[in-house]
C-alpha cells in the first residue's frame, strides 16, 4: 500500500511544544499523493504540518462562495496594509509568489539582463531565459553566503534587475541584515532589487531581517511574501508583493487572473494568529533538526538552514546519489554550479519520510 503525506505524518508522531494548541496532526485532511509516488518527497519545499484550524474552517466556509468568481481582495489586503505600515498601493497578491517573481523579471528586465547569486533559487530566471533575458551569475563567497560586493560589482549597463532570496535557497543561510540593507539601497539607485522572502516567518527576528523597511523609506526594492511554505498553503496559491506604486501598477498589469476564493479567505484567516505560527515554526524547526541527525549520522557535512530545506555535502557527485535515491523512491534537488555538484538539497517533510530517508540514505551512499 502506498503512503500519503497525511499517513507518514500521523505515523511520525511528531509532536512539538505548540503544536496541540495550534493544529494537531490528526486534524490533518487526506492530501493528495505526488508525482511519481515517491516515498520520501523532499525535493519540494512544503510544510506538511498544514493550514491553521482558522484557515482551515476558512477554506470549508469558502466553499458557499466556491460558484462565484472573487469579487474582493480587499480583507487580505487591509490585514498585509497594516502589518506593514504601507498604503494599499504599496501591495498586491499572487497566485504564489512564483508568479510574482517571474511577471517582474520578465517585464522588468526585458532586453536587459539579471545579476542574481549562484546557486540560488532560480525557476523565474530559468523561465526569463526562455524569454530572452539572461542572468550574470555571481558565486557565493566560500563561506557560502552571498558576495554582495561582487554582485554589486556586476551591475552593468545592461542589468535591469538584481535578485536575492533571503534566506538563500538553496543554502538556508541568511546575509546580515544591515549588509544586505546596504547592498540594496546602492543597488536599487541603479536598478530595482527583487527580494525573495518566502521564508521570512523562519527568521529570529523577522522583521530585522527584512527588507520591507526599504519600501517604507522609498527605495525600488520588491519584497515578495508567500502562504505556502511556512503557513502550509501551498496547494492554494496565495502570495503578496510589496514595493512602490508603479513597481506595483506594472506587476497588476501582468496578471492575468484573480486569486481563489479558498485562498484568500484562508490567508486572510491565519495571517496574525500567532499560536499556530508559533506551532508551524515549532514542527519545522523539529524537522530540520532530523535532518541534521540523519547527516551526522552518516558523517555528511551539512549547512544550518533558516529555510523549509537543509543543502547538505554529499561527498560524492550528488547527480549520482540523487539517482541512487530516486531508485529507493526517495527525491531531492539539486542546484546548478561546479562549486556545489556534491551538494543536495533536502526538504522538511513528515517525519515517517524522513524516517525513511534515514533509513535508505547509508545504503545509497555506498552504491
Amino acid at each position: 500500500m502506498q503512503l500519503s503525506r497525511r499517513n507518514t505524518l500521523l505515523a511520525g508522531g511528531l509532536l512539538l511544544p505548540g503544536m496541540a494548541s495550534a493544529a494537531t496532526p490528526s486534524a490533518l485532511p487526506p492530501q493528495p499523493e505526488h508525482s511519481g509516488m515517491a516515498r520520501a518527497r523532499l525535493g519540494v519545499t512544503e510544510n506538511p504540518f498544514g493550514p491553521s484550524p482558522a484557515a482551515r474552517r476558512a477554506i470549508v466556509e469558502s466553499v458557499a462562495e466556491a460558484a462565484y468568481y472573487p469579487h474582493s481582495e480587499a480583507p487580505l489586503r487591509d490585514i498585509i496594509a497594516r502589518q506593514e505600515g504601507l498604503a494599499h498601493d504599496h501591495l498586491t497578491l499572487s497566485s504564489g509568489s512564483l508568479d510574482a517573481l517571474t511577471l517582474l523579471t520578465v517585464a522588468i528586465a526585458q532586453s536587459g539582463r539579471v545579476v542574481a547569486p549562484a546557486p540560488s533559487y532560480d525557476t523565474h530566471l530559468i523561465y526569463a531565459a526562455r524569454q530572452g533575458i539572461e542572468s550574470d551569475r555571481v558565486p557565493l563567497r566560500a563561506d557560502h553566503h552571498f558576495d554582495l560586493d561582487a554582485m554589486l560589482a556586476a551591475i552593468g549597463p545592461q542589468t535591469k534587475l538584481a535578485y536575492v532570496c533571503n534566506p538563500n535557497n538553496p543554502t538556508g543561510l541568511r546575509p546580515d541584515p544591515e549588509a544586505l540593507r546596504a547592498f540594496c539601497i546602492a543597488a536599487s539607485a541603479k536598478v530595482p532589487v527583487l527580494v525573495d522572502e518566502a521564508y521570512f516567518e523562519l527568521a529570529p527576528d523577522p522583521h530585522r531581517q527584512s527588507m520591507a523597511s526599504l519600501v517604507r523609506e522609498g527605495h525600488d526594492v520588491i519584497v515578495t511574501r508567500t502562504f505556502s511554505k511556512v503557513y502550509g498553503l501551498a496547494g492554494f496559491r496565495i502570495a503578496y508583493t510589496l514595493a512602490q506604486p508603479e513597481r506595483i501598477r506594472l506587476l497588476n498589469s501582468r496578471i492575468t487572473t484573480s486569486r481563489n476564493q479558498a485562498g484568500l479567505a484562508a490567508a486572510a484567516a491565519c495571517l496574525g494568529d500567532t499560536a499556530y505560527l508559533a506551532g508551524a515554526i515549532a514542527y519545522l524547526k523539529g524537522c530540520r533538526e532530523q535532518i541534521y541527525r540523519i547527516c551526522e549520522a552518516n558523517r555528511l557535512r551539512y549547512l544550518p538552514s533558516d529555510g523549509t530545506f537543509v543543502y547538505i555535502d554529499c561527498g560524492m557527485p550528488a547527480a549520482a546519489l540523487q539517482q541512487r535515491l530516486k531508485a529507493l523512491s526517495v527525491e531531492v534537488r539539486l542546484f546548478e554550479g561546479e562549486a556545489y555538484r556534491n551538494w543536495m538539497r533536502v526538504g522538511t517533510a513528515t517525519p515517517a519520510e524522513l524516517a525513511y530517508f534515514a533509513k535508505v540514505l547509508p545504503e545509497a551512499l555506498k552504491g
